[in-house]
């Protein structure tokens, strides 16, 4: 009996893009079931099927791949909405944040910080791939705001990002205190209410 091609590419390693999806997935599985001391490229390699060579071509070691797998399945939760009110969008998504970090998610993105303390790879991966871009992400909503008159026209962006985001970090890095929705949005509350025009 002939075996189709495809049914062939189904029984053996996946191809392409399909290897990345299951290299990632099989990533953020061990990092939620085992944290980052149980992670490990091998362990990556086992359950997704993929070659070690596979995963080494696109990561360079364990805690790049980390960031990536961690990114793939969390990046997708914490967007932003897009509504009429800057303000609402900005308060709705870090009460979204504080939600899904407040859970497992946030040990594990603590673990990463520490990795990347002392290996410049998975810091740059996590600056470049998760850090950065997000500020980005903020700093637009923002400037929606500053267009639509809900906010200042006078802000520095860096210096609001950190002001509403540096708290949730500082929650999350030293636990002195739960990571809620409800205390995120009184800290939005707060910020915000000295952004806004005087009228």
């Amino acid at each position: 009996m002939s075996i189709s091609k495809s049914t062939a590419r189904r029984r053996g390693r996946p191809q392409g893009d399909e290897v990345k999806i299951a290299i990632l997935k099989a990533a953020n599985e061990l990092l939620e079931e085992q944290g980052l001391a149980g992670f490990t490229i091998d362990a990556v390699a086992t359950r997704s099927g993929a070659a070690r060579s596979s995963i080494y071509r696109w990561w360079p070691n364990r805690g790049a791949l980390a960031i990536a797998g961690f990114l793939a399945e969390t990046a997708q939760k914490i967007g932003y909405p897009v509504t009429a009110s800057a303000i609402a969008d900005m308060k709705s998504q870090m009460m979204r944040v504080a939600e899904v970090y407040g859970q497992k998610v946030g040990r594990i993105i603590s673990a990463l910080v520490a990795q990347g303390q002392s290996d410049p790879e998975t810091l740059r991966a996590l600056l470049d791939g998760y850090v950065l871009p997000r500020r980005d992400e903020a700093k637009k909503v923002l400037a929606r705001g500053v267009a639509s008159g809900e906010l200042r026209d006078d802000l520095d962006f860096d210096v609001v990002v950190d002001a509403l985001y540096g708290p949730i970090w500082y929650r999350i890095l030293v636990p002195h205190a739960p990571l809620t929705p409800e205390w995120a949005g009184r800290l939005a509350d707060h910020v915000f209410g000295g952004l806004r025009p005087l009228r």
